[in-house]
C-alpha cells in the first residue's frame, strides 16, 4: 500500500523527491547520423585576384536550361554502373556538404571551386552540393545557379559524377557528386 502525499505537498517536490538519487547518463554514446552542413565560407577577392589556374570553370558556352523539377545527371566514362546507381538512389555517405544559397554566382562559383578543392572524400562516399530551386522567384522563371552548378560540375576534373538528390537531402534543389581523390590526399 502507498502512502498519500499530504494535501499541502506540491507536485513538483514530490517529482524532485522521486528522481532524488537519479544519476545522469553520459552523452557521449550518442551517434550522429550526418554532420552538420558547413555554412559557405567566402574568400576576400577583388576582380582582378582571380588567376587562370584558379578560375578552371568557364562561363562561356551554351549553358543548358533546366527548370526547378529537372533531374540533373552527369557520369564520366569509367564509373560503375553500380556505383552510379548507388548515387542515384542516396546510398552512398555524405561526407561533407556546402550551400550556395544566398550567394552570387561570381561568390557561389568561388565557393564551389574551394569546397571541391578542399573536399576530401573517403572511398564509398559523396559530397553533397545543395544549390536551391529558386522556388521564391516569378513562375516559369528558370533557377540560374542550378543552371551553372550543372554546367560547373560537368566541367571540373575532380568531379566524376553528380546526380540530383534524394528528397531528404534537398530533392532537385542539391545534388550529390562523387569526387576523385585529389592528388595531395594519398
Amino acid at each position: 500500500m502507498t502512502k498519500k502525499a499530504p494535501d499541502n505537498v506540491s507536485d513538483e517536490s514530490l517529482f524532485l523527491k522521486a528522481v532524488s538519487d537519479v544519476e545522469r547518463l553520459d552523452t557521449s554514446n550518442k551517434v550522429e547520423l550526418r554532420p552538420t552542413p558547413v555554412p559557405a565560407k567566402l574568400r576576400a577577392s577583388t576582380d582582378d585576384e582571380i588567376t587562370p589556374a584558379d578560375d578552371m570553370l568557364s562561363d562561356s558556352g551554351e549553358i543548358e536550361k533546366v527548370m526547378a523539377q529537372t533531374i540533373l545527371s552527369h557520369c564520366r566514362s569509367g564509373i560503375q554502373n553500380r556505383l552510379f546507381k548507388r548515387l542515384r538512389q542516396g546510398k552512398l555517405q555524405i561526407t561533407e556538404e556546402v550551400d550556395l544559397h544566398g550567394l552570387s554566382l561570381k561568390q557561389a562559383k568561388q565557393v564551389l571551386l574551394d569546397f571541391i578543392q578542399l573536399a576530401y572524400p573517403m572511398e564509398g562516399c559523396c559530397v553533397c552540393i545543395v544549390h536551391g530551386k529558386n522556388n521564391r522567384s516569378q513562375a516559369g522563371q528558370a533557377p540560374i545557379m542550378k543552371q551553372y552548378v550543372n554546367y560547373w560540375l560537368q566541367q571540373h576534373p575532380r568531379v566524376l559524377a553528380f546526380h540530383s538528390a534524394q528528397p531528404r537531402d534537398g530533392g532537385t534543389g542539391s545534388v550529390y557528386a562523387i569526387l576523385k581523390r585529389s592528388a595531395y590526399s594519398d
